[in-house]
């Protein structure tokens, strides 16, 4: 659900209860019957699209963004994860999306506005650029928990709306160690350079180089927050999800993400040392003709440099992935994600270099291919009954606060 968008969200629950036929009356004594204890059942994950389907979504999505200059944006988002749940399939039954792209588009007209207030306030001065910036940070954590909100009270398998019921201090303390290193840069920033004439270049710079022990230090906190800013965020993420009776929880020790940083340091740096070396190989190789060694090495440090990126974007995919879902379970319920890093980190290479090829046009059945491997690599155990849940369900997942201002922003601002 893309993930970037919908992939692996709430990776829905069904059950295969089974049931026992009466036995019929006999004056004959009659041994007592247990009940059996329910079967676990793994539940099939399918994700029926088509590239060349979504290929004719896009187009036209495209087209109409760029004719409306981008107001069209929310109705295409509506229309896209409309597509996409209808061929989630779980026990071959669909999702639903019921966002009311109007009010999506109510969202994205704020998000325009304060945005615009940001850009508007750099112009007046330093301080004002900082206390709108300061503001957008107060506001996102509320527009997260709306977002969050909006889609699951929007999202339906079997006709039963899911919900979401994260509170807005728990919205506000998991993106805490998120803005703490950026609020310590710009700060420093606009107080270096308060009073100084964006026109005095030797101003600019001596103002820019007194910033860089608060830089060194937000760099710092970044590195060593972000491992926990992850797993706050899951833990907050996760924890919220609700389906009829079943009440999600994240049992994940924070020691996992961690890990999980380390690990993708770790790969990361041999990727450096690997292509660095072969890049070096080539100019080597080219020493006696400078001009050839010019634009063989420009490109080889290119390719390298995407090769990279690529690569990193789908181990970290993967790998949060599994960390993410495997330590979520609810009462009845439990999930396990075994996306292969290696197979992901290939399929994304390929993805990019035809999505280069093509001059962009491969990129709708790049986004299939990928959406696919997410959600199928993920298993559901379930114990329970759903045909109870179903009974039990109330018609609300949510508190009608949190639906209206889910309503009121309507807006998707990442998972």
């Amino acid at each position: 659900m893309g993930l970037q968008g919908l992939a692996i969200r709430w990776l829905y629950p069904v059950d295969f209860g089974e049931t026992t036929q009466e036995e019929p009356m006999s004056d004959e004594p009659t041994a007592t019957l247990v009940a059996p204890a329910a079967t676990p059942a793994m539940l099939q994950l399918r994700f029926t699209a088509s590239g060349s389907e979504y290929f004719r979504i896009w187009v036209v999505n495209l087209l109409l963004i760029v004719v409306t200059l981008g107001f069209y944006l929310p109705f295409a988002k509506a229309r896209r994860l409309r597509y996409f749940y209808a061929n989630t399939l779980v026990d071959g039954q669909p999702l639903a999306f019921h966002g009311d792209p109007w009010k999506m588009f109510r969202g994205y007209l704020v998000m325009l506005l304060l945005f615009g207030v940001y850009v508007g306030a750099s112009y007046l001065s330093h301080w004002v650029a900082f206390g709108a910036l300061l503001l957008l940070a107060l506001l996102w954590p509320a527009l997260w928990r709306s977002s969050l909100m909006f889609r699951m009270a929007n999202t339906s398998w079997r006709g039963l709306r899911f919900a979401f019921e994260g509170t807005l201090s728990g919205a506000y303390g998991a993106m805490l160690p998120v803005f703490v290193p950026g609020l310590i840069t710009v700060a420093a920033s606009a107080h270096a350079l308060t009073g100084i004439d964006p026109q005095d270049a030797e101003a600019m710079q001596a103002a820019n180089m007194a910033t860089l022990p608060a830089v060194g230090l937000s760099l710092l906190l970044t590195v060593c927050l972000a491992p926990l800013a992850l797993w706050f965020i899951k833990s907050y993420q996760h924890g919220g999800y609700r389906w009829s009776s079943q009440m999600a929880v994240f049992d994940a020790p924070r020691s996992v993400f961690y890990k999980l940083a380390g690990k993708l340091l770790g790969v990361g740096l041999g990727l450096v040392v690997v292509l660095g070396l072969l890049v070096g190989l080539i100019v080597f190789l080219l020493k006696d003709n400078s001009h050839a060694m010019q634009l063989t090495a420009a490109a080889a440090g290119g390719l390298a440099y995407l090769v990279l990126i690529v690569v990193m974007g789908a181990l970290m995919a993967a790998w949060m992935q599994n960390a993410s879902w495997n330590p979520t379970r609810s009462q009845e319920l439990h999930f396990d994600s075994r996306l292969a890093a290696l197979g992901l980190s290939v399929l994304s290479l390929k993805n990019i270099l035809l999505v280069i090829v093509t001059l962009g046009l491969y990129r709708p059945f790049a986004v299939v291919n990928v959406y696919r491997m997410r959600l199928e690599a993920v298993t559901v155990t379930c114990t329970g009954n759903i045909n109870e849940w179903l009974a039990t369900a109330t018609p609300t997942q949510v508190g009608a606060s949190g639906e209206m201002s889910g309503d009121f922003f309507g807006i998707d601002v990442g998972l």
